[in-house]
């Protein structure tokens, strides 16, 4: 039904489908189906493209390449909050092993990436530079704007049909729960 790069691509629509679902938060009853469709989403494209052009080939290696760096990298981030004492119970032995992990996704990201070469350093540092000005114009124009904004006083109080809306909706969520 499907050629490979149709597959390629239906995957990412699953997977931003699954990643919509899973943003909209425990409330809402979707938000369980997040995670195994962007499981779902992941798996086929990484095991279902076949009958794919020169130029799917490419993409396909290039996406299990950043897949072979960024799940070691993710698990490595997830390990490493959930052992910080920020974020959950300070375990040294935590600490460790999600570094080790991030370590090894930046291992693989050198050893997959070609040597250095004079050009590649050029378009690395022009990007570097083109991020850093973006992030400027961002701080900037978000300065201005709330500069420009002001001071506004406290919102008037609930009318009383406002406090029975909002008394109705807390007391039926409640409930449900």
């Amino acid at each position: 039904m499907f050629g490979g790069e149709g597959i390629i691509w239906l995957s990412f629509m699953i997977m931003a489908i699954g990643y919509s679902f899973h943003r909209m938060g425990p409330s809402f009853e979707r938000s369980r189906f997040g995670f195994p469709l962007m499981l779902l989403g992941l798996t086929c494209l990484i095991l279902l493209p076949d009958e794919l052009t020169e130029r799917g080939i490419e993409l396909h290696e290039s996406i299990l390449q950043s897949v072979s760096i960024s799940f070691p990298f993710v698990i490595g981030a997830i390990i490493i909050l959930r052992n910080s004492p920020t974020y959950g119970e300070p375990s040294m032995p935590g600490l460790v092993s999600g570094w080790l992990l991030v370590t090894v996704s930046w291992t693989v990201l050198f050893y997959v990436r070609n040597p250095l070469s004079i050009l590649g350093i050029t378009r690395g540092a022009l990007s570097i530079l083109g991020v850093l000005a973006s992030l400027i114009a961002i701080i900037i124009v978000s300065s201005l704007i709330e500069g420009k904004s002001g001071f506004r006083n406290e919102s008037d109080p609930l009318s009383n049909e406002e406090e029975v809306l909002v008394r109705t909706i807390l007391e039926r969520r409640l409930e449900r729960d």
